[in-house]
């Protein structure tokens, strides 16, 4: 059997949609890629300038210098705990919200409903958030790092633009084989929302794993460190020393680091190619639910 196979005739108009969309997509992926690039360079060559495309004097010093900080361990475990607890407990405790007000029968619903809205809108401040949190007995506890994250207004819509989409079908017949409200939600429900769980996950997980400004409000002890605010800790010590010491010698900071395989930018660029690496692997794996669940949202939020 002879297959028949079609040429396709690309047109100047494809043509042109591809040569920008490539452009398009260097520009976005150029400067990650020259973060990546300074990462592996010196920290005192770095500061000449005009280092694009591959390391001039590789070093994984900068890399090294991250890795052997004493709290690095205890610092990923608390990143990574806070994350993963975090966000199965914000997509259960949200999706339970949203399944009840997306019921346009309950009780109240356009109370609860506006409740959530005045949280997108307004906060209680950071002097009065710092009260609360030391009145819940929340201070220096692993726990501040969870209860404050566990509702988002916004990913709330994400889940009430998908349920209402839904058949009313599903829920009519599960109740007639006697299932209740939980019974429906996490037994039915749920397991056909992969969508939107993906992307409120990915939204919470990401927050969650970026997140250091609690971490340095609420915590004190070095059993509670993230990865995010030590780095932010050693970046900013490492700034303060330079800045100290071109004051008192009077000397430039390249002068000063002429020698120093690590600087202030060069740790700041491993820092970053640490943290961005869980997100870069993790994502392809939830992409086309993650596309699929924002436009859910969008459409009919």
């Amino acid at each position: 059997m002879k297959k028949n196979y079609k040429q396709r005739n690309f047109s100047s108009y494809d043509i042109t949609i591809v040569f920008f969309l490539l452009v398009f997509a260097v520009l976005v992926l150029f400067p990650f890629y020259n973060c990546l690039v300074l990462s592996f360079n010196t920290g005192s060559d770095a500061m000449k300038g005009n280092l694009y495309f591959w390391p001039r004097q590789f070093t994984l010093e900068n890399y090294r210098k991250v890795l052997s900080e004493p709290i690095f361990k205890t610092a990923a475990i608390n990143s990574i705990l806070r994350t993963v607890i975090t966000t199965v407990l914000a997509i259960i405790f949200t999706s339970v919200y949203a399944f009840v007000v997306s019921h346009k029968q309950v009780v109240f619903r356009n109370f609860y409903m506006l409740l959530g809205l005045i949280t997108m809108y307004f906060s209680g401040g950071l002097i009065p958030t710092y009260l609360l949190v030391r009145d819940l007995n929340l201070l220096d506890k692993f726990m501040v790092y969870v209860y404050p994250n566990m509702f988002n207004m916004f990913n709330a819509i994400l889940f009430i633009s998908f349920f209402t989409g839904l058949p009313a079908a599903l829920e009519e017949s599960a109740k007639i084989d006697g299932a209740n409200e939980f019974t429906i939600l996490f037994r039915i429900i749920m397991p056909i929302s992969t969508p939107v769980i993906a992307a409120v996950g990915l939204f919470v997980a990401v927050g969650q794993w970026n997140s250091w400004f609690d971490t340095m409000l609420y915590t004190k002890s070095e059993s509670l460190e993230t990865l995010s605010h030590m780095f932010q800790k050693m970046i900013s010590t490492m700034q303060y020393l330079e800045q100290q010491l071109t004051q008192v010698s009077g000397e430039s900071v390249e002068q000063l680091l002429k020698n120093n395989e690590v600087s202030t930018v060069t740790l700041q660029m491993a820092a970053m190619a640490i943290t961005s690496f869980p997100v870069i692997v993790l994502y392809p794996f939830l992409q086309k639910y993650f596309i699929k669940g924002i436009m859910v949202g969008s459409i009919k939020g």
